[in-house]
């Protein structure tokens, strides 16, 4: 019998956060008598405007204590807190016998979470990091590209979420949260290049393309196909994940943090992007994956929109499209069909994903594969900025 049966009584979740990310999760929870959604937050922390969702009353005390009380009677968790450390709360939740999952995008993070894997599988949970857009459900797009995927094969997911319009001179936004931007902006990225592991520096290998008819930039950032980088060596030629942005970010995001030096002082780059980003619902979640084997390309692009849910309200694409993979997923653990222990972002295959209706969710503008989707070097594209920046921006694992 499946954990979630809709003749028993639903499923218990706690979902620890109190922004937008959390809200949303609890809301596309809620919509199933299956789920029996619960937000915790820390006390201090504001609830949101739409509080018709149950909330426990405000978490106080030790890390420890609190996670005790909140994980008390629950039978999966949620982690959509990015100040919360993820393998504390995965540790909390094995000794509670509950299933762990989150949408964090910080590597570190999840390889603290991957690390308990033994011990989630002898308490008979899952661990399932990395839930979100990317790593997520972009990982398991890739992950199914990989599968067809040559020897020889070079293949780069590009992924952007944007403001619907240009904001201010980066062309950006608040549009999820600063934690993620940093850390995909500072920390060095893992690739596949003629088969082999490397680390590739973020912020480099830019490039200008053009999808449906906008022009963007990408450039590489850290951390949604980290793993899917280590599982596939020596079985694919190349594989890199690339940020889009507006025309004219990167050059601005390099002055703050090499000019500038805020590349050692991330915490007045947090404070800076904080203060002067808008927040923003109207956005647009982009997804390219482009593949070349030989003199052959192709690219599968896919467009998710802001929509107005039943209230006539704005939603972010973003905070969808993270909902929906991670409800997704946590709807397959309920029903026992990934098996006990760590779950790698990407090892749900997109074929199994798709069978929970949470998925059904993303409503995309486009989804399609077409070979001139992606036109490089229109538009003033630039390739790799020469040889030798390459070879200060990438070098091997050993």
């Amino acid at each position: 019998m499946d954990e979630a049966d809709p003749m028993n009584t639903p499923f218990p979740v706690l979902i620890l956060g109190a922004g937008r990310m959390a809200n949303r999760i609890g809301h596309m929870l809620a919509q199933s008598t299956r789920f029996a959604p619960v937000i915790g937050t820390r006390g201090g922390d504001a609830a949101p405007a739409d509080d018709t969702l149950p909330r426990l009353p405000p978490l106080t005390g030790t890390l420890p204590d609190l996670l005790t009380s909140a994980l008390r009677g629950q039978r999966a968790v949620i982690l959509a807190d990015p100040s919360l450390p993820a393998s504390d709360v995965a540790r909390a939740a094995i000794s509670a016998g509950c299933h762990y999952l989150d949408i964090s995008e910080n590597a570190a993070s999840g390889a603290g979470v991957a690390a308990l894997g033994d011990a989630a599988r002898a308490a008979g949970v899952t661990l399932a990091p990395g839930c979100g857009l990317a790593p997520g459900f972009v990982t398991a797009l890739a992950a199914e590209a990989l599968e067809s995927a040559a020897p020889d094969e070079d293949i780069t997911v590009f992924v952007g979420v944007l403001p619907a319009r240009p904001e201010n001179r980066l062309g950006y936004a608040n549009i999820w949260g600063i934690e993620g931007l940093i850390s995909e902006y500072s920390t060095p990225c893992l690739a596949l290049r003629n088969g082999r592991l490397i680390e590739v520096r973020p912020l480099c290998e830019p490039e200008a393309i053009s999808l449906d008819g906008t022009a963007f930039e990408a450039f590489t950032t850290a951390g949604s196909l980290d793993a899917l980088a280590r599982s596939h060596q020596g079985r694919v030629g190349g594989l890199v994940f690339k940020t889009l942005r507006y025309p004219g970010h990167l050059d601005y995001v390099r002055f703050l943090l090499e000019d500038m030096g805020l590349a050692k002082r991330l915490y007045l780059f947090r404070s800076l992007l904080s203060t002067a980003m808008p927040h923003v619902e109207d956005d647009r979640v982009l997804i390219c994956i482009r593949r070349r084997s030989g003199n052959t390309e192709s690219s599968r692009t896919l467009t998710l929109a802001a929509r107005p849910d039943a209230k006539g309200t704005l939603v972010s694409a973003v905070s969808t499209a993270t909902a929906a993979h991670v409800c997704a997923t946590l709807d397959l653990i309920a029903q026992g069909r990934t098996g006990g222990g760590f779950v790698a972002p990407g090892a749900i295959a997109l074929k199994a994903l798709q069978m929970s209706a949470f998925l059904d969710h993303l409503d995309p503008v486009n989804a399609a594969v077409q070979p001139d989707d992606l036109h490089r070097g229109r538009h003033g594209a630039k390739q790799p900025e020469n040889q030798q920046n390459a070879e200060k921006c990438n070098s091997p694992i050993r």
